[in-house]
């Protein structure tokens, strides 16, 4: 672990190890949820649907460990703030956004327009959004660690109960055809509640009770995801907007798992970090080594598993279970490799 953790900080690392697998687990299943490769409410599409749903909390708690470790109040300007944050998230971000446009020329044959229109959206690739909002989120963090410094805890609550209120309307209202749309600007906003709301759960009460609240709220939200979800496709006929409302960050069961998961790899995080003996020891280490190399997976992983169907493509039936599965373990093994080569590359290290 790095020498900067505390007890109260160093099960991040287990927690960032397991929302990266989660993500690359989601992407392997979501063509069959969305019937690319598996037909609508049969067994193939039920089971990928309930393992799609069980890990979409993944964002969440990437956005809620960012509000826990940088929202604490501490002297620092916001100019020292942003020149180490610009090095973080700036570089990948520009980056990839390019890479995977090119990418995409290459493979989809998108042209110069949607490009533009897909960078200005914010979301160049199915999972770039991500660096978007966390930019956003960064732009903002030098004031509202003021608002975190000098408001009441009773006030920051209803301030993130607002925040979270706000996105939760706003997604409803996106299901009205032709409301709704987001900028490369504005993506971060519906995830602010989601960054408060990391710090506010990293000071509770982590005991048994806490803990169990948290698993409670995992598995209800997972299950009302799962279930939204299918009954919203089976409604339909068709997966379609009623479906991915559920599987959206601020769908209510959704913020249900996103906190309960959060609370849970907290605990299970924090055992690890106080376990004692060589195992314990060694499987920290490698928790610590993955988890720096969590942010390179998640920018690169998408060529990675893309390219693999690509190449091997997807059976018929019952398979493509074992299949997605397959693809999801290559994926996070080559992806691996190439960060940590990445990495040791002087140029190319500030593009992971």
């Amino acid at each position: 672990m790095p020498s900067s953790a505390t007890p109260q900080t160093s099960w991040m690392e287990f927690a960032r190890v397991a929302a990266m697998a989660a993500v690359v687990v989601v992407h392997a299943y979501s063509p069959m949820v969305s019937t690319v490769h598996a037909d609508l409410g049969g067994p193939t599409w039920w089971t990928a649907n309930v393992v799609d749903a069980g890990l979409r909390w993944c964002v969440a708690v990437f956005v809620m460990i960012s509000g826990a470790l940088l929202l604490r109040p501490r002297e620092e300007g916001a100019g020292d703030f942003y020149r180490k944050r610009w090095a973080k998230i700036g570089v990948p971000l520009l980056v990839w956004t390019a890479a995977y446009l090119l990418w995409q020329s290459w493979r989809d044959g998108i042209d110069t327009s949607q490009a533009l229109a897909q960078a200005a959206s914010g979301s160049p690739s199915i999972h770039l959004y991500f660096l978007y909002v966390i930019a956003g989120l960064y732009l903002f963090t030098p004031f509202l660690r003021t608002v975190v410094a000098h408001t009441p805890r009773s006030g920051l609550w209803w301030l993130t109960g607002v925040a979270l209120a706000v996105g939760v309307v706003d997604q409803l209202l996106s299901l009205v055809d032709g409301v709704g749309g987001v900028s490369a600007l504005t993506r971060f906003l519906p995830f602010l509640g989601y960054y408060l709301l990391g710090w506010l759960l990293l000071s509770t009460d982590p005991g048994p009770r806490t803990t169990r609240r948290g698993v409670i709220a995992l598995v209800l939200g997972v299950a009302g995801t799962a279930a939204g979800a299918g009954a919203a496709a089976h409604l339909a006929g068709e997966w379609g907007t009623g479906g991915e409302y559920f599987y959206d960050f601020l769908s209510p069961p959704m913020i249900l798992a996103g906190v309960g998961a959060y609370l849970t790899l907290r605990a299970a995080g924090t055992r690890l970090a106080r376990a004692r003996g060589p195992m314990a020891e060694t499987a920290r280490r490698v928790v610590g080594a993955v988890a720096g190399l969590s942010l390179g997976v998640y920018l690169v992983h998408v060529m990675v598993l893309y390219t693999l169907r690509d190449l091997w493509g997807m059976p018929e039936g019952y398979l493509t279970l074992f299949a997605a599965a397959g693809y999801a373990v290559a994926t996070a093994v080559i992806s691996l490799a190439l960060v940590a080569l990445a990495q040791r590359v002087p140029l190319v290290r500030a593009a992971v």
